[in-house]
């Protein structure tokens, strides 16, 4: 069963055309990592998904609803998304940042989702700080806590981990990991492809608006695509903490 759709989309933004006649389908309860050079389309292509963009032509659907059929609530109930290098400009506590996920809702929160959000991100104890003064790897997991509040299927993240070192890395990633283990999708744009190797399941690469290769990580990141998509040669490595090997790009 898929939990996103793409149907014929064809848009992009008003001067230039992204995808024409794209055709994708999303399994549900999977990492998905979204991949590809800088303007293959990772962060447009989220865009269709929370309908920032419209397509001209084509629909995108999840859950089998037909995206723009949608009200804002509505989207907000079915889908999270955590944006590149995320911020929240005023002078909330923690917990009244991630309490902003309930309101698809209208703040409704019987169940006490803000708490099991923000004991699943590890803030708890960060409640009564205030996020402007929180690190870049505390903001990251205090967004995160936000979308889990809405209680969506689907999890949309742009780049999660950019700019964190690599132990703030490794938390927010182990996280998502633990997530899609309780049945959520996880769909992150990746352009570390040592990430996208270890913690995805599949992954979509993409090219100049186009899906290049679509299937399981360890089929889709290999020699022939990486030189194909990124014009690099690549070298495997075995992991003995994983016990597998990796795709390396060859740096000379």
């Amino acid at each position: 069963m898929c939990s996103l759709e793409v149907k014929a989309l064809t848009g992009g933004y008003d001067k230039q055309e992204v995808f024409n006649n794209l055709n994708l389908v999303i399994p549900k309860g999977k990492f998905i990592a979204l991949t590809g050079p800088n303007g293959s389309g990772k962060s447009t292509l989220l865009k269709f998904f929370y309908k920032e963009l419209v397509p001209t032509t084509g629909a995108v659907y999840i859950d089998g609803k037909d995206v723009s059929s949608l009200k804002q609530k509505e989207l907000a109930r079915n889908l999270g998304f955590v944006p590149q290098n995320g911020r929240i400009d005023y002078d909330f506590s923690v917990l009244e940042a991630v309490e902003m996920g309930r309101y698809a809702y209208s703040g409704h929160d019987e169940e006490g989702t803000v708490e099991q959000a923000m004991q699943d991100c590890d803030i708890l104890h960060l409640a009564r700080k205030r996020v402007t003064e929180l690190s870049g790897g505390e903001m990251q997991r205090v967004l995160l806590a936000r979308s889990l509040c809405q209680n969506g299927s689907v999890l949309l993240l742009d780049e999660p981990v950019n700019h964190l070192d690599v132990k703030h890395q490794r938390t927010i990633m182990n996280l998502l990991k633990r997530l899609v283990e309780k049945n959520l999708s996880v769909i992150c744009v990746l352009h570390d492809l040592l990430l996208v190797q270890v913690y995805s399941d599949e992954t979509i690469l993409m090219k100049k608006g186009e899906i290049f290769a679509n299937g399981p990580t360890e089929s889709v990141i290999c020699h022939d695509n990486l030189k194909e998509v990124y014009a690099i040669e690549a070298h495997k490595v075995h992991d003995p903490s994983l016990g597998r090997d990796l795709w390396m790009p060859t740096w000379c």
